[in-house]
């Protein structure tokens, strides 16, 4: 027996068969290509929806802001400027004010043998006032406290150094406060 199988149809049909298998082949192929596009096309429909309400969005934002700008013209200019004079002239003048930091790392600096402190209060310089800051704590004798209080009166930007005489009162533990006046600009 012979290993090759024959086949009984005759060629043309043969032809025919194999037509009809590749059309048939090709038309799921087509229909799975169309299905495969419609889903990604309705995949993709928040994305168009959310691209095209941004565009109308930045239009009417445009839109406005054209307006704005129209409306506003040369008469919105003279406005600005001299909000941008004051300004400057603010920041120039913050520029020789003492900052509350500075002073206050100054006067850490100081030898404070006996002293803890525990808060600072500064206020800035205003018109013809100087700087003021107090200077808060608890000494452990009066001693301590006199020696401190004496330090920071001999601080070059210290003007005075104002301590009352009620702080003298207790022997121990003392609490007091201290006024600095005077630039503060260490």
């Amino acid at each position: 027996m012979s290993t090759e199988l024959t086949n009984l149809l005759p060629e043309r049909r043969k032809k025919r068969l194999r037509r009809q298998y590749f059309l048939r082949l090709g038309t799921v192929a087509l229909l799975l290509l169309t299905v495969l596009t419609v889903f990604h096309g309705v995949l993709l429909m928040p994305t168009y929806l959310y691209a095209r309400n941004e565009v109308v969005r930045g239009r009417t934002e445009l839109a406005n802001l054209s307006a704005s700008a129209q409306n506003t013209g040369e008469s919105g200019i003279a406005p600005r400027q001299e909000l941008l004079k004051t300004t400057a002239e603010n920041l120039a003048h913050l520029q020789s004010t003492p900052t509350a930091s500075t002073a206050m790392k100054a006067v850490l600096q100081v030898s404070r043998l006996g002293i803890s402190l525990t808060g600072f209060t500064f206020t800035a310089p205003s018109g013809s006032t100087s700087a003021r800051m107090q200077v808060t704590g608890i000494a452990s004798s009066r001693d301590a406290l006199r020696q401190y209080a004496a330090a920071l009166g001999q601080l070059p930007f210290v003007t005075s150094a104002d301590l009352p005489i009620s702080a003298y009162a207790q022997e121990a533990n003392i609490e007091f406060t201290i006024t600095l006046s005077g630039t503060l600009r260490p």
